[in-house]
């Protein structure tokens, strides 16, 4: 499964930056995220691991990531090990006087979830544009 979206956030690629690389950050404007926090401290840096806890339909659960590429102002990787594999990847693109803000994950869906696997891809862009929206929001209105 793969899913690529990207939004126009009129602020600088280093605010935008800035803001993304704090993983405290995130539950502001990530959907079903309850908690994250760098395990290592701040600054990010390859090697880094964030912690993740999340609530989907009345399941909890966390996730652990690595980051595994990091240029500043520029791109965050992220990779996922344990019960779900896969990655992510979060670009920032200067563009007119703001930033492309891109967001993009890729996820090896297997078992009975590969049945559902359109349906999932589906759901989870949704969520992504819905995420970016709120992202969008927090660093345009000042709240960031």
């Amino acid at each position: 499964m793969r899913i690529r979206k990207s939004v126009f956030i009129d602020r600088p690629p280093a605010d935008v930056f800035s803001f993304v690389a704090d993983p405290s950050n995130d539950i502001r404007w990530r959907t079903y995220l309850l908690a994250s926090s760098a395990l290592g401290g701040l600054p990010l840096r390859v090697g880094s691991r964030v912690r993740q806890s999340y609530s989907y339909e009345g399941r909890a659960a966390s996730i652990e990531l690595e980051v595994t590429a990091l240029e500043t102002d520029e791109r965050i990787d992220f990779r996922t090990s344990g019960q779900y594999r896969g990655s992510a990847s979060y670009t920032f693109r200067p563009e007119d006087d703001g930033t492309r803000f891109g967001f993009a994950i890729s996820a090896n869906v297997t078992g009975a979830a590969a049945l559902m696997s359109g349906y999932i891809e589906k759901t989870a862009g949704s969520y992504l544009e819905g995420d970016l929206k709120r992202l969008k929001h927090a660093l345009e209105s000042g709240e960031a």
